[in-house]
């Protein structure tokens, strides 16, 4: 028997003035039809992450292809890292919530659903919970953060990931996520960039698992992705960062490379220690600098610069089975709820940099995603002005998040309390 929805929530209450957040670990047991690609080597170094991309990019060729050798069925218990979240002083009243799952994209994890930058001013989550009385359910990819990690090239796919969030949902809807214990009639699903990919492909596999998606920073070009990977500078993450990505060790070498110099009253106001080291192997990716975070993410003149500085230093991997299996995406859905697609009117892999340069009759590059869409009940498509690929670390975010919750609400799909 399930403990109450009601009183399994007031447990976690804590301060009446706003969100009222949980943070656990989610075990699921999944399988996938991976692609093997075994004609390839997992990047060592800065110079072969470099040689990747470069493949990866070239016109005309396709690296997928030269680097498949076959499939195999990858299988196993993975703990997923997630924060739940509840309107706070309200936990009496929540009779029948509706919960918005939230999946983040390249560069980031779930924190880019509650960015703590400038008191929360940044978050998604509390436009969503404490204005609007939704629940939510953020988490970190498989794969990154403080989520299982795998092998980057053979596990760490699209294809496993999407299974890992249908996992998660099916646990909403029928009762059984931990610490929640709720079945949720409605489930909502918001993706950014890679996660709107992955929301976009569970509604083509499964589509009712969902009542309802929103796609931020997507569209169905994929031309100028070559543009925001090369833009990228991509490192090997434990060398771009390689006290918080690398091994843990690595910072008692540092330490004591530092103590054996005497360099301790030079670099302690530097706070090199990170507060966790995340091990990531090599094969997984970051971008090189802020520089670059700049250029994939932001445009200039609407964003706080410290936010980029921010964004730099709590920028996660991707890794290297990602990239090559971003196309495994389904050619249709036949969903049947409503969709929205929001993305910045200057977001650059799926738009170069200019949403509404279209070339044809289409009222932007975002729009021509309806035709993946046949059955859904209600299409739209938004663009936020003043806004890069990164949309929640530009200054009118909040007036996009709230577009998106008003939408939600028009297609009665509010929380209902």
């Amino acid at each position: 028997m399930h403990v109450p929805f009601v009183l399994s929530l007031s447990l976690l209450a804590g301060s009446v003035t706003a969100k009222t957040c949980h943070n656990f670990t989610i075990p699921v047991n999944i399988s996938s039809r991976n692609f093997v690609f075994n004609n390839i080597a997992t990047p060592q170094t800065n110079l072969d992450t470099t040689t990747f991309v470069q493949n990866l990019t070239t016109q005309g060729r396709n690296l997928v292809a030269d680097a498949l050798t076959g499939y195999a069925t990858v299988a196993g218990i993975y703990n997923i890292s997630a924060q739940f979240c509840i309107p706070s002083g309200t936990n009496a009243t929540l009779k029948n919530p509706t919960v918005q799952v939230l999946t983040h994209g390249v560069g980031f994890d779930k924190a880019y659903w509650d960015l703590p930058y400038n008191n929360y001013n940044y978050s998604y989550v509390d436009t969503a919970v404490d204005q609007y009385g939704y629940c939510t359910l953020a988490y970190d990819r498989l794969g990154i953060g403080r989520s299982s990690h795998g092998d980057p090239k053979n596990e760490i796919q699209l294809p496993l990931e999407v299974q890992a969030l249908a996992a998660i949902t099916r646990m909403l809807r029928n009762g059984t996520l931990p610490t929640v214990n709720h079945a949720f009639s409605k489930v909502i699903h918001v993706g950014h960039s890679y996660g709107a990919l992955q929301s976009y492909a569970l509604t083509a596999m499964y589509p009712d698992l969902s009542d309802g998606i929103v796609l931020t920073g997507y569209s169905t070009n994929g031309t100028f992705t070559g543009l925001f990977f090369a833009g990228a500078n991509l490192q090997q993450a434990n060398l771009n960062q390689p006290l918080r990505f690398g091994s843990a060790s690595n910072y008692g070498v540092f330490k004591a490379f530092v103590d054996n110099f005497a360099l301790v009253d030079l670099v302690t106001p530097l706070q090199m220690a990170p507060v966790e080291s995340f091990n990531y192997v090599n094969g997984y990716m970051t971008n090189a600098n802020a520089n670059s975070q700049q250029y994939m993410f932001l445009q200039p003149g609407y964003f706080d610069p410290g936010i980029l500085y921010y964004g730099e230093q709590t920028k996660q991997p991707v890794a290297i089975g990602e990239l090559l299996s971003v196309g495994a995406l389904p050619a249709m859905s036949t969903f049947k709820g409503p969709v929205l697609v929001f993305t910045g009117s200057t977001d650059l892999p799926f738009c170069g940099g200019d949403c509404l340069n279209t070339g044809t009759s289409a009222p932007s590059i975002p729009a021509t995603a309806r035709a993946l869409f046949p059955n859904a009940s209600v299409f739209e498509a938004y663009i936020q002005p003043n806004t890069g690929h990164g949309l929640n670390f530009h200054y009118n975010a909040t007036a996009g998040y709230r577009y998106i919750q008003d939408f939600l609400m028009a297609q009665n799909l509010e929380s209902m309390r």
